[in-house]
């Protein structure tokens, strides 16, 4: 799997493991990859040559924030880029828009009100207790920010802390009752690989962009 953020190297790794096992597969994901220039076909392209290169590759997950463009749009056009590779194994690209962080907010209030919990056991306050969030999922820009407003006291919100803790907060099954497009793209994405996975079959998702 490749990431962009120091934060999502623990936190998407986390999010993907549980929701793979939903899939019906229990054999886990290795670590995930930061990776430069996810946005641009250069980094995709050597980011998977790359994963291509190790000896137990069996499927590539690229994983990244879209801030603007339409995924719609996006993700078939960088799809492209990895069916030109030609992969000896199935792979995925999906885009979360806007930022990782939108898949906090339908679980926000049942975040509110608990500590962060880290690794070692160490507690940093959270989001305050009442919190909610209103609204179109991905809609809002900077979501961190809007975490970091809704903190105990002066605390910011930082992914290289805060983002595998609060992940290991969300409820999957309320995610997904939430209908975040993005989210819904990604558990089809691994529903894609896992078949592929089991068949012993390629092939890249999401598929080309009907003309």
């Amino acid at each position: 799997m490749l990431v962009e953020g120091h934060g999502e190297v623990e936190a998407a790794g986390n999010l993907i493991n549980r929701a793979w096992q939903a899939t019906g597969h229990w054999l886990p994901w290795g670590k995930p990859i930061r990776w430069k220039n996810l946005h641009l076909r250069k980094g995709i392209e050597s980011g998977a040559k790359y994963v291509r290169s190790m000896p137990d590759a069996g499927a590539l997950l690229v994983l990244r924030d879209e801030d603007d463009a339409c995924p719609k749009q996006a993700a078939p056009e960088a799809a492209s880029w990895l069916r030109a590779l030609a992969l000896p194994f199935p792979s995925a690209l999906v885009l979360l828009h806007r930022e990782y962080e939108v898949l906090f907010l339908p679980c926000v209030s049942q975040m509110a009100g608990r500590p962060i919990i880290d690794r070692s056991g160490q507690q940093r306050p959270g989001l305050k207790a009442g919190v909610r969030y209103e609204g179109n999922w991905e809609a809002r820009r900077g979501v961190k920010e809007w975490l970091s407003r809704n903190f105990v006291g002066s605390r910011r919100y930082k992914p290289t802390i805060d983002q595998l803790p609060m992940t290991r907060m969300i409820d999957l099954e309320v995610l997904r009752g939430a209908d975040v497009p993005c989210f819904a793209t990604l558990e089809r994405s691994l529903a894609f690989l896992a078949a592929a996975v089991e068949n012993a079959t390629g092939g890249v998702y999401p598929p080309p962009a009907e003309s």
